[in-house]
């Protein structure tokens, strides 16, 4: 268990967290919110022992194992991908460097030497065995392959991938530790959709207790049973998800609120007998009595809370015809390999389309097609009458000059506008009072998100394209785009990861797929419901039209998952028959390998006690080949059971 009580911490005069009080225990699940900056990164530290608190505890039950994900990168340069997931196993690497010492030294040692040497490996094996070290390597491929990672990145020096691909890296790290709590601060940053649905799913799983540090309300949804918010210094807890948190505080405030009125009302009422009769010959002596009684009672303050949002309502100065753009026949690949083919839609106005696909799967590359900021390999883009675009870039921030303030950066894209105007505008980004003349340079990066987006806003586009909008800001800023879009006349097409923000304001989904467009008209839960359904019916009609019956086919040696699923193309139901077959198989085949296993690891320990030297390392080679065996058939039977599902 872990327990904080009275927390403070103030950074050059500024209080940041005040009288803190949060207890952990392991079946905790608590959210962590609250705007950026703060204190939550800072309190995630006092308990990891990074940042000293200035008053307060913290109780840490013995032999209590933390485990902290940060925002930065933490990994070893010239490690491969298997080796720094494996470094969290420091016990048994260090029992497995051990074990490869001694059998070395065994064939030269005689004696009490090598009676030593056998009675240590004896209990290095028993230890090893005790802390499933055969299945070390399984559980690593899950891992990795969970959060996206091919099983052939496992060989790639941890250098060569990019930031984003880095943190996951340190999340796959943080996650096999088997800590008894995990701090988790932002996790879904860098995931995208189906990495953030595995994670949810093992998280739910996790045996040990967890704090989540996230700006993404449908993780929070989907994780947390308690949400401790952080505002003005102060952590409050409220019972339940994120949109049960939304509800009890609002009934909460409108309590507070209406409890404020009555005192107020109550003691003007109050107040106005006094000042009446406190010269009174008859009631002075009764005034001067309910004045003294007056004065004791402690007023009630109004509830203190971000919760309260201002309305953003952006201008449309020209509206668009009804077809905003017609899609046909689009393809684009790079080297000679297609990212998708074949693209038709329609986009009509005051849609909302959000399109969805993995990492990689050519997302920017489409909007900047339908922009004109790349060349079309096959196809037409047709722009509809009066449409006028705007973009939204990943790499908008840059744009900004960081030498402007935030109210030069929207004066100098728009000089006719008066100082009134602008400052009416950037107040509904929530940039209000001094923070106006605050310079770019200084802005936090969801600060400058919001300045990038009123500075396109100023622009007049009819047509949004946004990609990534909603990256690095807090909940409230969210908030405040998400009233704004849902009133918006024109249309938008975006590119998300946040699926909470999808899902309140997505008209239509467009989801790259296998080098295709598929079109969902609904919302995200729409989509979700028919996703592998609508998948399914797709690659069959693509497989039909790409394999008539009249054409022979190329017989190819293949992995059997990928032969189930290619013959299950043009019959669902017999790759549904022939996947639970050849899933019924691995599972057979696994069970019969880890009985396998245990057996050659009880031998290996009896040969070790009988010092039959040769027999050892024959032994032990055939412990390393199952190994990498069971590696291959776990791979095999998370492919089928991915099969089946869909």
């Amino acid at each position: 268990m872990l327990k904080l009580t009275q927390i403070s911490k103030a950074f050059v005069h500024q209080s940041v967290l005040n009288e803190v009080t949060l207890q952990v225990t392991l079946q905790s699940r608590i959210g962590l919110i609250g705007r950026n900056g703060c204190g939550k990164s800072t309190l995630l530290k006092i308990i990891m022992g990074e940042v000293e608190a200035d008053s307060g505890s913290i109780y840490r039950a013995p032999g209590l194992q933390v485990a902290c994900l940060t925002q930065e990168p933490r990994i070893t340069p010239g490690h491969t991908l298997y080796e720094e997931v494996k470094s969290v196993y420091a016990d048994l690497n260090a029992l497995a460097a051990e074990e490869s010492n001694l059998l070395k030294q065994l064939e030269s040692l005689t004696g009490d030497a090598q009676m030593k040497a056998l009675h240590r490996l004896d209990q290095i094996h028993r230890h090893m065995e005790r802390l499933d070290a055969h299945q070390v390597d399984a559980q690593i491929s899950r891992m990795v392959n969970g959060l996206g990672f091919s099983l052939d990145d496992l060989n790639r020096p941890v250098e060569q991938f990019s930031g984003g691909w880095q943190m996951r890296i340190n999340l796959a790290k943080v996650l096999l530790s088997g800590a008894d709590i995990l701090l988790l601060d932002e996790p879904t940053n860098h995931l995208d959709l189906e990495a953030c649905e595995w994670l949810e799913g093992f998280l739910k799983d996790y045996q040990g207790g967890l704090i989540i540090v996230s700006h993404d309300r449908r993780f929070l949804d989907q994780v947390v049973t308690e949400i401790a918010e952080l505002e003005f210094g102060h952590l409050t807890s409220w019972p339940g998800n994120y949109t049960s948190h939304l509800s009890q505080k609002a009934a909460w405030i409108e309590r507070e609120s209406s409890a404020v009125d009555r005192q107020h009302k109550e003691l003007t009422k109050q107040m106005a007998f006094v000042e009446r009769f406190r010269a009174s010959a008859t009631k002075s002596t009764q005034a001067k009595s309910r004045e003294k009684q007056l004065n004791k009672i402690e007023r009630l303050e109004a509830p203190k809370t971000n919760m309260q949002r201002i309305s953003v309502r952006f201008p449309l100065p020209q509206a668009s015809g009804k077809q905003v753009l017609t899609i046909r026949n689009v393809s684009k690949g790079y080297d000679h390999k297609p990212l998708f083919f074949g693209v038709n839609a329609d986009v009509q106005r005051r849609q909302r389309i959000f399109l969805l696909g993995p990492n990689g799967c050519g997302k920017t590359t489409l909007f900047k097609l339908l922009l004109g900021l790349e060349t079309l390999d096959a196809g037409e883009v047709r722009q509809g009458h009066q449409a006028i675009p705007g973009y939204f870039s990943q790499n908008q921030l840059d744009t900004l000059d960081p030498n402007k303030t935030v109210f030069e950066t929207l004066h100098d894209a728009r000089p006719e506008m008066t100082q009134t105007e602008i400052r009416g505008l950037l107040g509904r980004f929530l940039f209000t009072g001094d923070q106006v003349f605050k310079a770019v340079s200084v802005l936090s990066g969801g600060e400058k998100s919001k300045l990038a987006l009123a500075k396109l806003i100023l622009s007049g586009p009819n047509t949004l394209f946004l990609d990534e909008p909603t990256n690095h800001m807090d909940i409230p800023a969210k908030e405040v785009l998400e009233d704004a879009f849902r009133e918006y006349e024109g249309t938008i097409l975006c590119i998300s990861h946040d699926r909470y923000f999808i899902q309140q304001l997505a008209t239509d989904i467009w989801e790259i797929y296998e080098g295709q467009l598929i079109p969902y008209s609904g919302d995200y839960e729409y989509y979700l419901s028919k996703r592998e359904e609508i998948r399914a019916a797709r690659l069959t009609a693509t497989h039909a039209k790409q394999n008539p019956k009249n054409k022979p086919e190329v017989a190819e040696i293949q992995p059997e998952s990928q032969k189930i699923q290619e013959k299950g193309a043009s019959s669902p139901l017999r790759q549904r028959r022939e996947s639970e077959k050849r899933l019924n198989q691995l599972e057979k085949a696994i069970i019969q390998l880890e009985s396998e296993l245990s057996e050659l690891q009880e031998r290996l320990t009896d040969l070790v006690t009988r010092q039959a030297f040769d027999d050892i390392q024959a032994v032990n080679h055939q412990l390393e080949q199952g190994q990498e065996k069971l590696i291959q058939l776990n791979t095999e039977w998370e492919s089928l059971a991915e099969i089946l599902a869909e």
